[in-house]
């Protein structure tokens, strides 16, 4: 398995490789190619979500607890009023569920390097990433699904690569 290091990297190249033609061939503007970027960065660590302890569950839980209640905002928006109060104890509440009862739930079903590594969890990823950024364009929603899917993909891949290399002592031609 590759280390933090590494897919911390890996997700890094593909975000800003993902958010650089977001920016250039899509039209988005610089703030939507930032969320590009980190959505990118983000799903490059993804498939760690299971890993029980270290860096990665901190920053993805920490990142998420932030991201998720930010894009369902707008959805709140509609029903409630919102207020200063309100923010604060709606950020609050979803910090909270997020990082003690949804990750420890997390903790208690998976095992690190199970389903998560996998190709139907980054098309899983992919498609929670579509539905969040759906409202704002189908656009940014698309390229955020592609980096997220393809963040995840360039982990698992690099993970396969760093066993083949600790197994055999080499890294094979593509």
């Amino acid at each position: 398995m590759a280390d933090f290091n590494t897919h911390l990297l890996g997700g890094v190249l593909v975000g800003g490789a993902f958010s650089t033609i977001s920016y250039i061939s899509m039209d988005l503007n610089i703030i939507q190619s930032y969320a590009v970027f980190i959505m990118g960065v983000l799903g490059g660590l993804l498939p760690d979500l299971d890993s029980d302890t270290g860096k990665p569950l901190e920053i993805i839980s920490a990142a998420v607890s932030i991201l998720v209640p930010a894009l369902l905002l707008s959805n709140i928006a509609n029903q409630y009023t919102i207020s200063a109060e309100f923010l604060i104890g709606y950020f609050t509440i979803c910090y909270f569920i997020i990082n003690y009862i949804l990750c420890e739930l997390l903790k208690r079903i998976t095992i690190h390097r199970g389903i998560m590594h996998s190709i139907p969890f980054s098309f899983l990823a992919a498609q929670i990433a579509y539905l969040l950024f759906k409202p704002s364009g189908v656009t940014l929603a698309t390229m955020t699904s592609c980096v997220v899917f393809f963040g995840c993909l360039i982990h698992l891949i690099l993970d396969e690569f760093h066993s083949f290399y600790l197994k055999f002592g080499f890294i094979p031609m593509l």
